[in-house]
């Protein structure tokens, strides 16, 4: 052992002795310094990307297939889930017109038909007027339909309604069949672990292989449970919402996706900083927690060589390591939203102008204008929540290819108790040529 000394050291080399034992891999394990890919010493993060993303991420599927009928149904429910929200703004647009209508309808003289009273306004010269009266739904001299207009917005309602009943349902489905293939995930690793051999444990850190049987499989059920639906959710969204907005108008619609492209570099940009600032964060929270792991295994030591002060200041400079290295990543991640936000802004500043414009001249009713603007407001959420579930997603792949090593490893050859013991045996025991420390003194 290389911190004992022989009887005749002396008290200056007796003091060097304790940061020798310390330091001595037969006291204290070496410091664990995780790669991106491996979780902590705790099991405390999983893996953030995969390192064979597409082989890893079909055999994830793979585990959906005997749940085959689940996944069809939460398809087919987040489908009609997302169609009726789709269409519910068209259908508020069309209330919007019978209110306006209803409005501007009271303000005109009674006794003359809809298309007559167009007729005259072009007569007079005012053609944007009489565009934009002809596309309202109005009586000369009446006010607003309120029977239509109660109808329109009770089926409104009823689609709000049903959409979120349907988005409750996949949700539910989901979620059951999610914990039985997390279940089975996880009899298999606990199976595994019993078929392992012990050199398997011998040359592998004890976090990383607790991180692959508990916080890697619980990363791949969380992006089992959000992150599939949301994604299917959020891209059939964004479909929907972009066939819609040219149906309304595709003028409007070219100005709504101009946003689409400045989002992106912006997220690139930010994302690829942010990504190696919480690379950072966590190679730091391995160290801190290596640390952490030593001053609790080597207790005794510590309290023994009065080393107290010397483990706090270590503590102290890496946890400090981790502060500066964590406040940075949060800060630069939390960039991304306001940017992104911004440019959103921009896009629904043009949209309202460019749709105002439009209304005024008659080329666009008050109805499509409004239904438009609010698909604008839609438009950019489905797109932050597919890229936060791609992250989520990469991430859950990348745990479920750590754990697929973990069951492809080489499993201990099942052993008999016949291969090495005898069938009967008698119970006795023998000694032979067995001599005790003490007698071993004496002589």
């Amino acid at each position: 052992m290389s911190g004992h000394k022989k009887d005749s050291t002396t008290a200056e080399e007796t003091a060097a002795t304790p940061m020798e034992v310390l330091e001595d891999d037969d006291f204290v394990e070496e410091e664990y310094k995780p790669s991106e890919a491996d979780g902590d010493m705790f099991g405390g993060m999983p893996a953030k990307k995969a390192e064979h993303f597409w082989p890893s991420a079909k055999r994830l599927i793979g585990l959906l297939k005997p749940e085959a009928l689940g996944i069809y149904a939460v398809v087919a429910l987040v489908v009609v889930s997302v169609v009726l929200n789709v269409i519910a703004p068209k259908i508020l647009g069309q209330a919007m017109d019978v209110i306006f209508g209803g409005v501007v309808g009271k303000q005109l003289p009674a006794g003359a038909s809809k298309d007559e009273f167009v007729a005259g306004l072009r007569q007079q010269g005012q053609d944007n007027f009489a565009d934009m009266v002809s596309r309202m739904e109005l009586v000369p001299g009446t006010g607003i339909n309120f029977q239509k207009l109660t109808v329109l917005i009770s089926i409104v309602l009823l689609m709000y309604f049903v959409a979120n009943i349907f988005l409750w349902l996949q949700g539910y489905v989901l979620n059951r069949l999610v914990m039985k293939v997390i279940r089975r995930l996880r009899d298999d690793t606990e199976k595994k672990l019993n078929r392992l051999p012990l050199n398997y444990f011998d040359t592998r850190q004890r976090g990383d292989v607790l991180s692959r049987v508990t916080n890697d499989v619980d990363n791949v059920q969380q992006a089992l449970q959000q992150a599939f639906a949301q994604l299917i959710s959020s891209l059939l969204t964004v479909v929907g919402i972009v066939i819609m907005m040219f149906i309304v108008s595709w003028q409007l619609a070219l100005i709504a996706l101009v946003a689409l492209p400045l989002s992106g570099v912006a997220a690139g940009i930010i994302g690829s900083r942010s990504q190696k600032l919480f690379a950072a964060q966590w190679k730091n929270t391995g160290a801190l927690n290596g640390q952490i792991e030593e001053s609790f295994s080597g207790h005794d030591l510590v309290r023994v060589f009065g080393r107290d002060a010397d483990m706090l200041e270590r503590f102290e400079e890496r946890n400090e390591e981790l502060y500066k290295a964590s406040f940075g990543a949060q800060f630069v991640s939390g960039i991304i939203f306001p940017v992104m936000q911004f440019v959103s802004y921009l896009s629904y500043v043009g949209i309202a102008v460019v749709g105002g414009l439009r209304v005024a001249s008659g080329s666009m009713s008050l109805g499509d204008a409004t239904a438009f603007i609010q698909y604008s407001r839609e438009f950019t959420q489905p797109l932050g929540q597919m890229a936060g579930m791609a992250n989520m997603l990469q991430s859950g792949v990348a745990s479920s290819e750590r754990v697929f090593e973990f069951l492809d490893a080489d499993e201990q050859d099942a052993e008999t108790a016949s291969e090495h013991l005898p069938a009967k045996t008698d119970g006795h025991v023998e000694f032979r040529d067995v001599t005790s420390a003490t007698q071993r003194t004496s002589r």
